[in-house]
């Protein structure tokens, strides 16, 4: 089960918050109070003088009068003008709009907050029937008070953390477990590491990245804490994360920025090396990374983006290799890295003819996919024993299999959607279509036939209601040893499925 809120953030949002929240309404409360309070009492007098009366011959006396102001302008000031903007999700915002915003709030809600509270608090110590109770009805008020705003705060700024739920495993793809908690918006990346037992999940809650690390087998959720070297205000393109992977030993996580790669030790997350790389990295054998060469935006002409080749253990950037991989979105790159991590797959281009598969550890080319015509590469995938490579191409065949031997063609199936995903397993090829009416599904073909041999169910099978779209599949992630597939599900969170033979349970 999910718990109830998360803890990490009533202790770095919420508790602050409140902090803020007390400062600034005491200060508020006290010169808002005494004012409204002074203007009470000349009032009262005014009225008195005009009846006959003395002003001492009241029951309710000029400091009783203040104190209640006093209290009432800093419970209003509280509850009333400061609690629906530190509530406010747009609150957590940095940058100049973002102080636009702070302040225009402040402006419309803590003086009328503040003077009404005031108000009330006279009136309560008018009252006839509060007056002897007066101190009791103070007391009660402000803790009800800091309670309700501590559930308002908690509720809206520190939702449920990621947690877990299991099913019974049934079928040939048993969901394993249901991890809750990020239904609000999809995760920015999803990785498994070697045999799947751990599952990384990049994520951005309140406007803050966030990159938890959750054991399967035991149900542990962990969080690496020091994810920026710098303060949020001197942060650059180099920290802010787009992706993350774990090594091939398992013992470390690779994070990409946009602009600079970042290997870090596990379990606690601490940077180890930084690279000049960009937006993704793919760990292979032998201790080496490959990754996006990092490019300037802001250049006046478009740089070609080729990938660069790492020493994990030292740093040493080994070879580049030239292609030109600019895109958009780094989940378009149509980029397969083999089980045994030794190989990988791209085109030169985003757009092109020809398809490469380099042995990264043998540091050569060992293969060259001619596809006869430019097209655009969707997504590939290997086969479990790096044999084969599955073509997934927006024009022409839908799906084709090339044996990497003589790098010729040996199956081609048009009877399948456009292949946006890609995952082969030793139960068959998971083609994943990316389109609105996909049926949040993966089918699973016979990568001899191409027959469907069973459909892996990402969203629900039951008919949704007719106003709720038919979402595409969200992020995917496999395992390096082909057995477990973690994908995000639109409205759900993310799910965990076995799907292949290799994994000991």
């Amino acid at each position: 089960m999910s718990p109830l809120f998360d803890a990490d953030k009533l202790l770095q949002i919420v508790l602050p918050k409140l902090l803020r929240m007390t400062l600034v309404s005491f200060v508020v409360g006290s010169v808002v109070g005494a004012v409204v309070a002074a203007i009470a009492a000349l009032i009262r007098r005014s009225r008195l003088r005009r009846s006959g009366f003395q002003p001492q011959e009241d029951g309710a006396s000029r400091g009783s009068l203040l104190w209640a102001s006093l209290w009432g302008s800093f419970l209003g000031t509280l509850m009333f003008g400061l609690l629906p903007i530190e509530a406010n999700p747009a609150s957590l915002i940095g940058g100049p709009y973002g102080a636009i915003w702070f302040g225009f709030m402040l402006l419309v809600f803590v003086p009328a907050g503040a003077i009404t509270g005031a108000v009330f608090g006279l009136i309560a110590a008018g009252a006839a029937r509060l007056r002897p109770n007066l101190p009791r009805v103070m007391a009660f008020s402000t803790v009800l008070a800091y309670l309700i705003s501590t559930l308002v705060l908690t509720l809206l700024l520190a939702p449920p953390t990621i947690g877990f739920s299991t099913a019974p495993a049934t079928g040939p793809f048993p969901l394993v477990a249901r991890l809750t908690g990020g239904e609000d918006g999809p995760p920015l990346d999803l990785a498994l590491n070697e045999d799947g037992d751990q599952l990384a999940v990049l994520q951005v809650r309140n406007s803050e990245q966030q990159l938890d690390i959750l054991e399967l087998s035991t149900q542990k959720r962990r969080r690496i804490r020091n994810l920026y070297g710098k303060p949020e205000e001197q942060r650059t393109l180099q920290d802010v994360l787009s992706s993350v992977a774990f090594s091939a030993d398992g013992q470390e996580l690779i994070t990409a920025a946009v602009q600079q790669v970042q290997v870090r030790t596990l379990p606690e997350g601490k940077t180890r090396l930084r690279l000049d790389g960009a937006t993704v990295a793919y760990p292979m054998a032998d201790r080496r990374l490959v990754t996006l060469a990092a490019v300037d935006a802001l250049a006046p002409s478009s740089q070609p983006q080729s990938l660069k080749v790492w020493a994990l253990a030292t740093g040493h950037l080994l070879r580049t290799i030239p292609a030109d991989l600019s895109t958009l979105d780094w989940r378009e790159l149509p980029i397969a890295v083999s089980a045994d991590r030794r190989l990988l797959a791209f085109p030169r281009r985003l757009y092109d003819n020809q398809i490469q598969v380099w042995n990264i550890v043998d540091n050569k080319l060992s293969s060259t996919l001619a596809l006869g015509s430019p097209a655009g590469i969707l997504s590939l995938a290997f086969s479990p024993d790096g044999g084969q490579l599955a073509v997934a191409l927006g024009q022409g065949p839908p799906l084709s299999l090339w044996d990497l031997a003589s790098a010729r063609q040996t199956h081609a199936f048009d009877a399948v959607d456009r292949a946006q995903q890609l995952h082969w397993t030793d139960k068959g090829l998971l083609v994943g279509s990316g389109g609105v009416g996909s049926g949040g599904a993966f089918k699973v073909l016979n990568p001899r036939s191409g027959d469907v041999l069973h459909t892996l169910r990402i969203q629900p099978a039951a008919p949704l209601p007719q106003d709720t779209l038919d979402l595409p599949l969200g992020l995917s992630a496999l395992s390096g040893d082909g057995s477990t597939l973690a994908a995000y599900v639109p409205r759900q969170g993310i799910g965990v499925w076995r799907v292949g033979l290799h994994h000991p349970s």
